[in-house]
């Protein structure tokens, strides 16, 4: 089945005939499928996007407010918003074209490049000012938004979601006093941080290269909202493969954030802090009895694995 062929699965002939006319199409489409939550038409400079159901509509929506909002050349920009029933029962979108492809598997030697371009982007879109971003994003994908923008002390953090710094010091294991406040202390400092504007579904699916390895751009951000900025660090949603890319545990992670702090203009944590944090992540997001979405699409095998690395590390890190 060639392209034209193809994009019938999203528009027929009579829908795709209107859809030229009114977007001023005249080259050839090429068809995306793979999406989870849209179809997406590709032309010479532009990504068209249409829900794949009703039930879409809202996130899409939400997608395109990132992009009317952020203004980074790796993240896309709205160029079209139409309701048109010729076309498609439900609202599309046009968006700007980035060349590129997903990374796939990750090699040791492509991680901190890419990483470091990533975490250079991310703060990018961090920067931005919460308060001019529209209200839609002021929670995450599945909350209603508040009245007001969030503080760091009700925004939607993953510290937060596993029960708060109290309850993941106590679920780390049993700790001496020192050792017990160090951790507190950085648990705490991850959530004082100020929220900003999270992708909040980062995985190298999300990613473009060109053919040099350069990251061309940062795609799929409707999970994005005004939530904490380590939602964007839990590296939850990262296949396992880009995992064993790493030297060793928090390889990359620590690539992410050391880029991201270098170009945050935001006080942060320091990076020990950070990695307290994240690997006590890991030992309560991954215990068995937790049952979170974290990790929810890794094996129970990599899991148990992955838990063991983060609790053979904590001790190092606390001594």
């Amino acid at each position: 089945m060639d392209d034209e062929e193809a994009v019938a699965a999203v528009l027929v002939p009579p829908q795709l005939k209107r859809f030229r006319e009114l977007c001023e199409v005249d080259g050839p489409i090429e068809p995306r499928f793979d999406g989870y939550t849209k179809h997406v038409l590709l032309t010479e400079d532009r990504a068209f996007l249409f829900p794949r159901n009703h039930t879409i509509v809202d996130q899409l929506e939400r997608e395109c407010d990132v992009y009317s909002t952020v203004d980074h050349p790796l993240v896309a920009k709205l160029l079209g918003r139409w309701d048109e029933p010729a076309i498609s029962p439900y609202p599309f979108f046009a968006v700007t074209r980035f060349r590129g492809s997903s990374p796939g598997e990750i090699s040791p030697e492509q991680l901190p490049t890419i990483a470091e371009q990533l975490g250079a982007a991310l703060a990018a879109s961090h920067e931005i000012d919460v308060n001019s971003t529209p209200q839609r994003l002021w929670a995450n994908a599945w909350s209603d938004p508040p009245a007001t923008p969030p503080t760091a002390a009700d925004c939607y953090s993953p510290v937060r979601d596993l029960g708060g710094a109290e309850h993941l010091t106590e679920a780390a294991g049993p700790l001496s006093p020192a050792a017990r406040k160090t951790l507190l202390d950085a648990l705490e400092a991850v959530e004082a941080m100020d929220p900003v504007l999270a992708h909040g579904d980062l995985h190298e699916g999300h990613l473009l290269l060109d053919d040099s390895g350069t990251l061309t751009g940062v795609l799929d951000w409707g999970f994005g909202g005004v939530l904490s900025p380590i939602v964007d660090f839990t590296c939850s949603q990262w296949d396992s493969t880009s995992w064993a890319a790493e030297t060793s545990y928090g390889d990359l992670r620590h690539h992410l954030w050391t880029s991201y702090a270098e170009h945050r203009s935001a006080p942060l944590p320091a990076w020990e802090q950070i990695h307290l944090a994240l690997t006590t992540f890991d030992i309560v997001a991954l215990a068995p009895e937790t049952q979170t979405h974290y990790y929810w699409q890794k094996s129970p095998e990599w899991q148990a694995t992955r838990r063991a690395a983060a609790q053979a590390c904590l001790p190092a890190l606390l001594d």
